[in-house]
């Protein structure tokens, strides 16, 4: 239950679907309880008027449950709105029962910017705001009141509902801002979750779930590639040029590795998947091999070189990256600085 609600809540089209279905649901119920009640107590007209709302809030839900592209959102939040305006002209002229259903217009902004943010709510408020001025503060709206509301209720009632407007409109800024900044916060995690924080390539989680996606049968290429005795750099240089060199090779691989996905697998190893392509293997030894890296605080360069292992397949990565590491096992026994196919 609880991962769902997180997958739900962390996805902004299904939080607005989700806030939709809560809301229309509680809505529609509500209405329909205050329909047996207005039977029970034969309130004609107003039971017409929750029986109605409740049947369109029930619609909207039936259109959102089943949306599947964002149209029926749309669509069922312009009707809603219709909807509330029509309902609340109703109860401000006919007072039923004893003026108490126009409090129900002090839900409004909550529920406006649970569903539909701000800019909406503030134009569908300030619509019915102007509908409260007309009827209770103008004497031509008055005159068409059917319900002789208190002067004070009428003078107040307004006022209050542009505070709860106000509070609504407070907390959904506080709402929206902390939402934003946990949605930078996730993105950032999943990609340090996903990338080596040195090279900016895929790491090893990173690449499994990229292939994952990617869902490919077509047959696939893995290189493998470890930098040749990476370890007299550091013991020469220190493990500050050992980044240095990391960097400079993850940069050269990208570059001459095209459309292909590069991973820095761990240490001096590096991983290059082709969903398709064989690559050139060549290319890119040549090219680190032509390679010479600066060592700043030695004001001297290194050159390095790396070994391959190549396996192309139609099974899965795991199967791949077994058999490109058996043939890069191969190259550098057989002296570096070579490729050997799986």
């Amino acid at each position: 239950m609880r991962d769902t609600m997180v997958s739900i809540l962390t996805n902004e089209r299904n939080r607005t679907k989700f806030q939709y279905t809560v809301v229309f649901f509680v809505l529609g119920f509500v209405a329909l309880v205050m329909t047996i009640v207005n039977i029970i107590t034969q309130k004609g007209a107003l039971t017409w008027a929750t029986g109605i709302f409740s049947l369109l809030c029930f619609l909207n839900l039936i259109i959102v449950i089943k949306d599947n592209k964002g149209v029926g959102m749309f669509v069922s939040s312009i009707l809603f709105m219709v909807e509330i305006v029509a309902l609340f002209v109703f109860f401000i002229i006919s007072g039923n029962p004893d003026g108490f259903s126009v409090l129900w217009m002090a839900m409004l902004p909550a529920c406006g910017m649970l569903l539909f943010g701000i800019r909406k709510t503030s134009i569908l408020c300030s619509v019915l705001f102007l509908i409260l001025v007309f009827f209770f503060w103008i004497p031509f709206g008055n005159r068409l009141l059917q319900y002789e509301y208190n002067s004070t209720f009428m003078m107040r009632f307004p006022i209050l509902f542009v505070a709860f407007f106000a509070m609504s409109t407070l907390l959904e800024t506080i709402r929206e801002l902390t939402q934003r900044e946990l949605d930078k916060l996730r993105e950032k995690y999943k990609t340090l979750s996903s990338h080596d924080h040195l090279t900016g390539l895929l790491n090893r989680q990173g690449l499994f779930e990229l292939v994952r996606n990617a869902e490919t049968d077509e047959n696939q290429t893995v290189f493998m590639i470890d930098i040749d005795h990476f370890k007299e750099v550091n013991d020469s240089y220190g493990h500050d040029a050992g980044d240095i060199v990391l960097k400079k090779i993850a940069h050269v691989l990208c570059s001459e590795a095209g459309g292909a996905e590069v991973c820095r697998w761990g240490g001096e190893e590096f991983v290059i998947w082709y969903p398709k392509d064989v690559g050139d293997p060549e290319a890119i030894r040549q090219s680190i091999e032509a390679m010479s890296v600066v060592i700043p605080d030695y004001n001297e360069t290194v050159n390095t070189t790396i070994s391959i292992g190549v396996a192309y397949g139609d099974e899965n990565i795991e199967d791949l990256i077994n058999r490109a590491d058996k043939a890069l096992y191969q190259a550098k026994e057989n002296g570096r600085n070579r490729i050997e196919w799986a």
